[in-house]
């Protein structure tokens, strides 16, 4: 289905943070970094696109690009006859759901485009399919902390809002850690024990987020299964990881990494000064960002285009 050319699209998909320690591959939660996706119709075949924001270089312009592979996804063809203006504030490669958030702004997109009234479940689905896993998928979408798995026949998800006094102190290395580098690391099979350590506090950890997040505690983030692996991969993780203050409620490895997310409840520069001397201390460079929870999900709306 084609749109009038005097009319557009314009969606709004926040970043996420998964994993989360202990909920390795089942927890995410959004943040208020944001990929917008203006939408308008030309009358010429194919896609015309332009982007504004970090790692341009990275970014195909053309039917390569997540955005327009997640169209075609839903529409069962290439994208056509589309400029996509992109504008992004999330950085790609280390660990904040810039695939994700891609993915979720083409099915969306998609999903208007195709006219057959695609519940949110059905394109969380495609975008989920895309991605590899649901949990980025899912916060980019739904918005605040959620849990998620893949079923038979659907993605399965719980979420609940972010307070608004937790804050979340990132800390990104000058040394991207590639998504493929960071799984290669992590072994086929691992020992039970260290399984039902994690199972524990992911459970733990879910139940604190959806009752009372102000008592999330650094233990429950504890990992045994991917964390210790890919932190050897970028000098300063673990240091990172093994930070403590008062006002830090958790650490962890945000993704596949690079990147190293804190819960915070205050003292948010004080933190963020540990971060980048743990770093510091291992002979790299990282900057700091601190960003709130987002608890309203990829947003889309029609936009009128002035004659």
């Amino acid at each position: 289905m084609r749109g009038s050319p005097d009319q557009g699209l314009l969606v709004r998909v926040p970043a996420s943070s998964a994993n989360l320690g202990s909920a390795f591959d089942t927890a995410a939660l959004a943040l208020d970094l944001y990929l917008e996706v203006q939408c308008l119709w030309i009358p010429e075949g194919g896609v015309e696109m332009a982007y504004q924001g970090p790692d341009s270089e990275q970014v195909p312009l053309g039917q390569d690009n997540l955005i327009c592979r997640a169209m075609a996804e839903v529409t069962g063809e290439a994208a056509g006859g589309v400029r996509l203006a992109v504008r992004s504030q999330i950085p790609i490669g280390v660990g904040l759901g810039s695939s994700a958030a891609a993915l979720v702004a083409g099915v969306l997109i998609g999903g208007e485009m195709d006219g057959e009234g695609h519940s949110r479940e059905e394109l969380l689905g495609v975008a989920a399919r895309l991605e590899g896993h649901p949990d980025n998928a899912a916060a980019a979408l739904l918005g605040g902390f959620v849990v998620a798995a893949h079923s038979p026949s659907e993605v399965l998800t719980r979420r609940t809002d972010l307070p608004s006094q937790l804050r979340f102190v990132i800390a990104t290395p000058a040394l991207a850690l590639p998504t493929s580098a960071s799984r290669a690391v992590l072994p086929s099979s691992y020992d039970r024990e260290d399984v039902t350590w994690n199972l524990q506090r992911a459970a733990l950890l879910t139940a604190a987020f959806f009752s009372d997040p102000v008592s999330l505690t650094p233990e429950l983030f504890s990992d045994r299964l991917h964390q210790g692996r890919r932190a050897q991969l970028v000098p300063g993780i673990a240091d990172c990881l093994d930070v403590r203050h008062p006002d830090l409620l958790g650490v962890f490895l945000s993704g596949a990494g690079s990147s190293v997310v804190g819960v915070v409840r205050g003292s948010e520069g004080e933190v963020s000064e540990l971060f980048r001397e743990a770093f510091a201390g291992a002979g790299i460079s990282a900057s700091t960002r601190v960003a709130s929870g987002d608890n309203l999900g990829a947003q889309l709306r029609r936009i009128e285009i002035p004659a």
